[in-house]
């Protein structure tokens, strides 16, 4: 019996502790908005792009116009692959010439950025059509400008080549 009044005083104290107050749960305090992560602090927010060596020249039948398989690879700030958002403008062109050619793509836009990526390689492959008059003879090459805009003050850059196979089959 002397355990009763014990019980009863238990039961009070947890009734008590699981009352709700009228505070919205929605609303955050001043300390929980200040502990947000902003756009810097996400680890794995891409710090650099780079045109990747296994960008190449796909040789097949089937292609009525030939095109050039372009990888770019986002690194992260450990320098680990990773996928990003915001607008990729590539440029391809011709160093003999002054013919190039240039596409832009919304990585912001899920289907977009799935639809580019490449799970196998962890790059953003990228096919456009050869510049006009490129042919590709052993040691040819073309240049790759990648540019991708994160917001409206910070751009990645890269430049790279992307070299033609020493034997065409």
């Amino acid at each position: 019996m002397k355990a009763l009044p014990v019980i009863a005083l238990l039961i009070c104290c947890l009734i008590a502790a699981c009352q709700t107050t009228n505070m919205d749960s929605t609303a955050l305090t001043a300390t929980e908005t200040a502990a947000l992560p902003t756009k810097d602090c996400w680890p794995f927010r891409s710090r650099k792009i780079i045109v990747h060596p296994m960008s190449y020249f796909p040789l097949r039948a089937t292609d009525k116009t030939p095109v050039v398989a372009i990888y770019i690879e986002c690194l992260d700030q450990d320098d680990q692959t990773t996928r990003s958002v915001g607008i990729l403008r590539l440029n391809v062109a011709d160093p003999k010439s002054s013919t190039s050619n240039s596409c832009r793509y919304d990585l912001g836009d899920i289907s977009v950025n799935n639809q580019r990526w490449d799970s196998v390689s962890r790059c953003y492959l990228i096919e456009l059509p050869l510049p006009n008059g490129f042919s590709c003879e052993p040691n040819a090459f073309l240049t790759v400008n990648a540019t991708l805009n994160l917001d409206s003050d910070e751009a990645l850059t890269a430049q790279g080549p992307v070299h033609c196979p020493h034997h065409k089959p």
